[in-house]
């Protein structure tokens, strides 16, 4: 009899679980770091995708009707999509995973300041440059508001997940460290990306970033003309793009200086492979 009676009661727990949202996957890395199977999580922004161009699916408007917590990080979509969530689930809790988290601004910073030109008003908006994720510290910041969120939504888990945060934690500062080993004896220290994505991981690494986009479009031929003269210049050796964007500007770049072509993605949701890919692909320099 408890043969049959055990299927059917994981069945009914699986079913019970609390639904999560997020907005991108290195969100759900940490929520499943720190609340492991306790809840189901949802992604609405799925690996590779654009979110510049996002719009849920209409499954995904469905289970977000359904969903006990949403945690934003400040993506352009973002609040739209809070404002119709609510009205279809007034229950939904609503949470920031960036709260407290001093964001680069819209303007353009300083190249020698180890920052980019933030050319894409839909990256950084009123709100800052959300790529919050993409600095370890920032990171850190990030998984202590979603266990605060998570503990009010899941009090009951509260002393698991504390203790997971810990882990999660550790897990960050030891990508930090790789990341800091791989790059200490790079030769070039400019670094040519398509998207204006990774100006925290610039920051924090002591990098200078040479944007190939402008004003969220595609290069035009000057200012192609232009980057490619900086990265001649600089040394570059590797040129990144991602896997949401036009690759073709990169392409380009790349055999005008006989550098290599490579891809990175954002949005993957395994942050520690990810830190530690893209620190990998630019110590290949």
């Amino acid at each position: 009899m408890f043969l049959l009676i055990c299927p059917r009661a994981q069945a009914a727990s699986a079913a019970e679980r609390p639904v999560v949202f997020v907005s991108i996957p290195p969100q759900a890395w940490l929520i499943k770091r720190l609340a492991g199977e306790a809840v189901e999580v949802q992604t609405l922004l799925t690996s590779g995708a654009n979110p510049h161009t996002y719009e849920p699916t209409a499954r995904q408007v469905r289970k977000l009707a359904e969903a006990k917590l949403y945690l934003t990080v400040g993506m352009p979509f973002e609040t739209p999509l809070a404002t119709r969530a609510v009205k279809l689930n007034p229950a939904l809790k609503m949470a920031a995973m960036d709260a407290g988290t001093k964001k680069r601004g819209s303007h353009a910073h300083d190249h020698d300041d180890h920052g980019h030109a933030d050319s894409d008003p839909d990256c950084c908006g009123t709100g800052g440059d959300p790529h919050i994720w993409l600095s370890p510290r920032l990171m850190c910041a990030m998984a202590s508001n979603t266990l605060a969120a998570l503990a009010e939504a899941l009090p009951e888990n509260r002393t698991q997940m504390t203790e997971n945060l810990h882990g999660a934690m550790a897990e960050i500062l030891a990508a930090d460290d790789t990341v800091r080993a791989e790059l200490k004896g790079l030769k070039s220290r400019t670094w040519v990306v398509y998207h204006p994505s990774w100006g925290y991981f610039a920051e924090t690494y002591g990098l200078t970033l040479l944007i190939l986009e402008q004003d969220g479009k595609t290069p035009s031929a000057k200012h192609l003309a232009q980057v490619i003269r900086q990265a001649q210049a600089a040394g570059v050796k590797t040129v990144f793009t991602e896997p949401q964007y036009d690759k073709r500007p990169a392409r380009i770049l790349a055999e005008q200086i006989g550098a290599r072509l490579t891809v990175i993605d954002p949005l993957q949701e395994d942050w520690p492979a990810l830190m530690r890919d893209v620190a990998k692909k630019l110590a290949g320099e």
